[in-house]
């Protein structure tokens, strides 16, 4: 089934107004332990490709991703095949291998606007596209953007003080905004410790529980279909099924790590931090 976007042509700038100098502040130390820095990494550059808006963003996003993977690997091992649990073979064979793929041609300016080319026809329109990046896209009972889904991720922005550019005109679930969410979770989870009181307790596992929810039962429920539904279209360009794979393989990874820490009930209804 495909759908229609409700801007086409015009991606987000993938930015929570609020979100990024707070992110800069807390990351610029160096302070984030490695497997931190890893999902940092992963996640900043995650959310510059799904957020680009032309060839050059392309680049510099699949470099930024090629560099993540360098220093810090995959967050977990890729199987042979990125999807295989959803049925469908990947024809570039892991996140590394594809990221050697997208690295040889990165001097090619024809392969960047082939692969801007390709990400319009998957993600932006104008046509109909078969993967759109909004979470409403795949969770409402009718795909349509700004639903009930779209909600609930607005609230999660709120209580963190942030906000989508142009709130009520912009889908506030788009991958890029979500992403972007995780990255200032991320932050938090790893800010200094809150006073051991009770409301101090009370903020950090309510910080905890809305990572959980927002990685594990949010995004859990429709990345997977949206990578699969990308990665089962013809001509995808190295760089995108590089980008696709990782995001898989780190949002399986975040959740995974939330359920050896969490019961499945525990993260219903965390998508509201208390104040």
């Amino acid at each position: 089934m495909e759908h229609t976007p409700a801007m086409p042509g015009t991606p987000p700038n993938g930015a929570l107004n609020g979100a990024s100098d707070a992110l800069a502040a807390h990351t610029a130390t160096g302070s984030l332990p490695p497997g931190k820095a890893r999902q940092s990494c992963l996640l900043r550059g995650l959310r510059d490709l799904f957020a680009a808006r032309g060839a050059d963003d392309l680049r510099a996003a699949s470099l930024a991703l090629d560099d993540c993977v360098a220093r810090y690997g995959t967050p977990a091992p890729l199987p042979p095949n990125a999807s295989a649990q959803h049925g469908k073979r990947n024809p570039h064979g892991s996140a590394r291998q594809a990221a050697t793929q997208a690295a040889t041609s990165h001097a090619h300016d024809d392969q960047w606007r082939d692969a801007e080319y390709a990400f319009n026809r998957l993600f932006v329109g104008p046509m109909a596209v078969p993967a759109p990046p909004y979470a409403s896209a795949w969770l409402e009972t009718e795909p349509r953007l700004m639903g009930e889904s779209t909600m609930d991720v607005r609230g999660l922005y709120h209580a963190l003080g942030y906000a989508v550019p142009d709130e009520g005109a912009t889908p506030d679930d788009h991958l890029s905004f979500e992403l972007d969410a995780a990255l200032a979770l991320l932050a938090l989870r790893d800010a200094p410790p809150f006073p051991a009181t009770d409301t101090g307790r009370e903020h950090g596992l309510a910080v905890d529980e809305a990572w959980c929810w927002l990685v594990a039962e949010h995004m859990g429920t429709w990345v997977p279909r949206f990578v699969q539904r990308a990665l089962a279209e013809p001509g995808v360009p190295p760089a995108i099924a590089r980008a696709l794979a990782l995001l898989l393989c780190w949002q399986e990874d975040a959740a995974a790590a939330c359920a050896r820490r969490h019961p499945p009930e525990a993260t219903a209804g965390a998508s509201a931090l208390p104040v």
